[in-house]
């Protein structure tokens, strides 16, 4: 049981799943608790702390130990370690470059300077903090890297509700994290250095091939973030305070779905490699397949859930207050298909990077015009349903590249009996809830009796059949 346990993607995504509840509740909890005004800082803080470690390219060589790990073993903890050496480098321009414009980014945030000090610290320590658990992850040792995240993740939930409640003061929740920022940091790099991750020598030529490995993801996963926000970005200038909330509130992310498509993708990378220096074609669109059928085992039911149970959902985690964004969240929740197409995992894998950046070199100025002129001229549904249209194009794009790369059919990439069969069990369980709703007498009493029943069912059905390859 335990050596199942430490093997495949399920344990990265099963621990990380109870740091990721905590962060989706997270806010739930602290909006009872501090004052609306505290809850905007708090929004503020963290959204422009995400922003930084993409702006300075730091997450395309902190990520690309997972391509590293299949070389040969005289250079590869030559390659692991460059990675880290460059990760933190570049996180240092934060700093550098962070700490002289202070003041000014304060002043058009609207927040106090010691925040943004506090920000700046965190963003420098947040990526180079988590080599440890990468490198163990794209190890083999799944168990162990995702015991040392997620012990910090829910670390960091507990002490901000404690200080929330407690101390009364939103500076605190700062403080708390960019200490504990701080110690993952010294933490990481005594266990790496132990563990032969991490070394003080400087390796230029290693250094060398990671950036310009990383480049294209660096830049890219940039691009990325900039068309994943693009909406809220362009709404939140043309949208009223009260019409924004709403809209933010709808576009509701469930961390353990990403968790999942992240914890898959960890594991898929290095097979894909590997497979692809073996020249073994089969193995690797098997591994591909095994990738879309795990994705979409629990994506497709959570879609449908969503759908459903928008109404309810809405009303338990944030009061009747914000009705209206339950239409918001039906159609957001139709962009969690796109988390059932790993369409960069091929090049990723397979040292192909540069077309990542120039997919997204496209994309990213056709989704800012189409996202602009539907919510100038149209309206805030509009907008999101152009922004998720266009986040399908690098999909679609991404699954020709990758049959072309590996000589692949592309009808041969996709599980499609599972996929058939979870959405139409899916898809009856969903009609079976709608047609009895008129048998509750409120949508919260139906939702709690109906939404388990709808999961067990679903589960139980396919659970064992789907484990052991019958379907």
């Amino acid at each position: 049981m335990l050596s199942k346990l430490r093997q495949g993607h399920w344990p990265l995504f099963l621990l990380s799943s109870f740091s990721s509840f905590a962060n989706l509740f997270l806010p739930i909890i602290l909006v009872r608790i501090i004052t609306p005004s505290d809850m905007g800082v708090y929004k503020i803080f963290f959204l422009h702390l995400s922003i930084l470690p993409f702006l300075f390219l730091t997450g395309g060589p902190a990520n690309s130990v997972y391509y590293w790990i299949g070389k040969e073993k005289e250079t590869r903890h030559e390659y692991i370690q460059a990675c880290w050496t460059l990760t933190t480098l570049l996180s240092g321009l934060i700093l550098i470059i962070g700490f002289p414009v202070s003041g000014y980014f304060a002043d058009y945030l609207g927040i106090e300077h010691q925040y943004i000090v506090y920000m700046l610290i965190a963003a420098f320590m947040w990526v180079p903090s988590s080599h440890y658990a990468e490198c163990s992850i794209a190890s083999g040792k799944t168990l162990k890297g995702s015991l040392y995240g997620t012990s910090f993740d829910i670390t960091k939930v507990t002490l901000f509700i404690l200080a929330a409640y407690f101390l009364k003061d939103i500076k605190y929740i700062f403080i708390i994290h960019a200490s504990l920022m701080s110690l993952k940091f010294i933490t990481t790099f005594i266990l790496g250095a132990k563990e032969n991750y991490i070394s003080l020598k400087l390796n230029l030529d290693r250094i060398k091939d990671v950036f310009w490995y990383s480049l294209p993801i660096s830049v890219s996963g940039l691009l990325a973030f900039f068309v994943d926000k693009i909406d809220m970005l362009i709404l939140s200038g043309q949208l009223t305070t009260e019409e924004f909330a709403f809209y933010s509130m709808g576009c509701l992310i469930i961390p353990p779905l990403y968790i999942l498509d992240t914890s898959v993708q960890k594991v898929l990378i290095p097979n894909l490699s590997k497979n692809y220096i073996k020249q073994d074609s089969h193995a690797a669109i098997s591994f591909y397949r095994k990738a879309i059928s795990d994705l979409s085992f629990l994506i497709i039911p959570a879609i449908f859930g969503l759908v459903v149970f928008a109404k309810p959902i809405i009303t338990l985690l944030y009061t009747e207050k914000y009705l209206d964004s339950v239409i918001f969240l039906q159609i957001f929740s139709l962009s969690y298909i796109l988390n059932l197409i790993p369409h960069d995992a091929v090049p990723r894998a397979t040292g192909k990077s540069s077309w990542i950046l120039k997919i997204y070199l496209i994309t990213t100025p056709l989704s800012l015009v189409a996202v602009f002129i539907s919510a100038h001229y149209f309206g805030a549904k509009e907008a999101l349903i152009t922004a998720l249209i266009l986040k399908l194009v690098p999909k679609v794009v991404g699954i020709l590249y990758s049959a072309s790369i590996m000589n692949w059919k592309v009808k041969e990439m996709f599980p499609w009996k599972r996929l058939i069969i979870f959405f139409s069990i899916a898809l009856i369980l969903s009609l079976t809830c709608i047609i009895i709703r008129n048998q509750f007498s409120s949508d919260m009493f139906w939702f709690y009796i109906c939404s388990p029943i709808f999961a067990i069912i679903y589960l139980s059905s396919l659970y064992k059949p789907f484990k052991k390859g019958l379907i």
